[in-house]
């Protein structure tokens, strides 16, 4: 997978939105349950954090929202996932090398939403 440098990448039949809160619920079922919180980037596009409450709501995950640079590491064992979004609400556009790092140490599951065609041009989420 050239533009996003992985072994796997998915490009949903679904909106965005969806996708993000399917991703959401596959995190949740990848630990059966037991890490009752995920975790939504604050600058994500609120259709998509809309949605993903919607998810949660129906399937009673307690959703955060908040910056991930605030995310409070002592107690990631309780979150399933981390979803963020590049280019953000805002435009903005970061390399999640070092999030990502952290977050695979806590075994959660991290989610990038990611503009297809700004993979062209930026680092690849792979």
């Amino acid at each position: 997978m050239e533009l996003t440098d992985m072994d796997v990448a998915n490009a949903s039949l679904l909106d965005e939105a969806t996708s993000a809160a399917e991703a959401c619920q596959m995190s949740y079922n990848m630990f059966n349950g037991k890490r009752g919180k995920y975790f939504v980037s604050e600058s994500t596009f609120p259709q998509i954090v809309d949605v993903i409450k919607t998810k949660c709501h129906a399937l009673g995950i307690d959703l955060v929202v908040g910056r991930p640079s605030e995310f409070d590491w002592a107690n990631a064992k309780e979150y399933s996932g981390m979803l963020v979004q590049t280019p953000d609400n805002f435009g903005n556009t970061y390399d999640y090398s070092e999030l990502a790092t952290k977050i695979k140490e806590t075994g959660m599951i991290f989610t990038i939403c990611a503009d297809i065609l700004s993979l062209a041009v930026l680092k690849t989420p792979g």
